[in-house]
């Protein structure tokens, strides 16, 4: 009896203190919703046209996440099986905003909610106000491949790849819209220096500006009459003018077909000039200078003799307001000069004095315009001519400044790679600069001035993006 009296005593024990238990609130655990994946606070994720961006993140405590007012056209999908979060872009083709601010909301356990914001930036490619940098890449073993720098200061990295999933030919040279239609020329097209295959779009590439979607591409096995083409200039679809190595040729886009243009065959490696219809390029040639004019439909070259004197060539040209071309050149005696000049009227030169021999890169880009003001580099120092087409033509005082000089703004700036850059629009000046060549390289700058508010600091500056930058290009406007 006794026994059972203890047994029945631990059993109402053990029944008070499950009920106990059981009424015991639970202790409720304090959400947490954070993005694992590095974000920059301070610039929006830009993402192309179509372009799906995946986003990871943390989540604990979390009953469910939401996303609020996903505007038209952008597209939103949770995954919380893999803790990843899916945004596409739309199209380009949409009329939809293009900045995106993605709110996302977490509720807990004890209904506690976390909201986290993401900010968005779709990116065109038809902005006058915006640039692209065209990388060589490296002619034995990286394919090419395109920046581009957004009005806003964004730097958009591998933008081609990552709008059409392939890459550009081997060393591009340069580059020129026409017609809504984007046009990019490569020395070794799907080959290399090394006569190896690679594995890219080919030796001329048309996109659409607006979404550099690939319209066509060219194979060097199609093109083969060229011979490391670096330079080209398009009037109509009949008419696509490429520099290389034998001089100019005229293609046509619909049948690929190449007409050597006669007496082109000193064409120098250097950007083209347009000029009311007309195409313009130079000559050097024992102690003799002059212009070679291209006019559509006329498969020959006409030599224009520039009134020049005593002169040891053209450093080179550009396109200019009022009809007329820029032409940078040397004399004997280190004269060097800015000189204004109608090819139509083919008049009297209007001419202003500088004070440095300008360095011209590989691509041949001596100097860029913005209006009448021109901007060369003698090393890394950066001057600025007013062009003054009024003063005394015997006035040979240089009427040039000096701006800046990079290398004393970031000691690894010490090699101008390529020439400057003008924004058309915007009047901005880019320049590119490296530490060095071989192993050093791959540290560089992108500049950005505005060189009406600041000459010592830039308005914008990249690190480490480029590969050896063929130049800077932009939508055109008129000059």
């Amino acid at each position: 009896m006794k026994n059972l009296c203890n047994w029945l005593l631990i059993l109402i024990l053990i029944g008070t203190t499950a009920c106990k238990d059981d009424n015991t609130p639970v202790e409720l655990q304090t959400p947490v919703f954070e993005l694992t994946d590095s974000i920059g606070q301070d610039r929006p994720v830009t993402v192309v046209p179509g372009e799906t961006c995946q986003i990871k993140y943390l989540a604990e405590h979390i009953n469910s996440i939401t996303a609020d007012n996903v505007p038209e056209g952008w597209q939103v999908n949770i995954n919380e099986e893999t803790t990843c979060i899916g945004i596409t872009a739309p199209s380009a083709s949409e009329n939809v905003s293009k900045t995106f601010s993605l709110q996302l909301t977490a509720q807990g356990e004890n209904r506690q909610t976390v909201t986290l914001s993401i900010n968005f930036y779709l990116v065109t490619f038809d902005d006058p106000k915006g640039t692209f940098v065209l990388n060589e890449g490296n002619m034995t073993s990286e394919n090419g491949s395109l920046l581009y720098i957004t009005a806003e200061g964004y730097i958009v990295d591998n933008v081609y790849k990552r709008v059409n999933g392939t890459e550009l030919g081997n060393v591009p040279q340069d580059m020129c819209q026409y017609n809504g239609k984007t046009y990019i020329i490569s020395q070794n097209g799907n080959g290399n220096a090394m006569g190896a295959e690679s594995d890219n779009d080919g030796m001329l590439v048309i996109t659409d500006t607006r979404t550099l979607k690939k319209l066509k591409s060219y194979p060097k096995e199609t093109l083969s009459p060229l011979d490391w083409p670096t330079h080209i200039a398009v009037i109509d679809e009949e008419h696509i003018y490429i520099r290389d190595n034998a001089g100019i040729w005229r293609m046509n886009e619909n049948d690929a077909s190449l007409t050597f243009i006669k007496g082109s065959e000193e064409a120098p490696k250097a950007p083209f000039a347009i000029v009311n219809g007309k195409v313009y390029t130079y000559y050097n040639q024992n102690f003799m200078t002059g212009l070679y004019e291209i006019t559509p439909g006329n498969d020959q070259i006409t030599n224009i003799s520039v009134p020049f004197y005593s002169l040891y060539g053209i450093t080179g040209i550009a396109s200019a307001p009022d009809n007329c071309l820029w032409i940078m050149s040397t004399k004997f005696g280190g004269e060097i000069s800015m000189n204004r000049y109608n090819p139509a009227t083919q008049e009297d030169l209007e001419r202003n004095y500088i004070s440095e021999v300008p360095s011209v890169g590989s691509s041949g880009c001596a100097f860029a315009t913005h209006g009448n003001t021109i901007y060369y580099a003698s090393g890394t120092t950066i001057y600025r001519l007013d062009f003054r087409p009024d003063i005394d033509q015997d006035n040979k005082t240089p009427q040039d400044e000096i701006l800046t000089d990079l290398s004393l703004l970031d000691e690894k700036a010490q090699i101008m790679y390529n020439g400057l850059g003008v924004n058309p629009t915007t009047g901005y000046v880019y320049a590119n600069t490296l530490k060095g060549v071989g192993p050093f390289y791959t540290t560089n700058q992108l500049w950005v001035f505005d060189f009406a508010g600041s000459t010592g600091t830039p308005l914008f500056k990249f690190e480490n993006y480029t590969r050896f930058p063929a130049g800077f290009f932009f939508i055109p406007c008129a000059v």
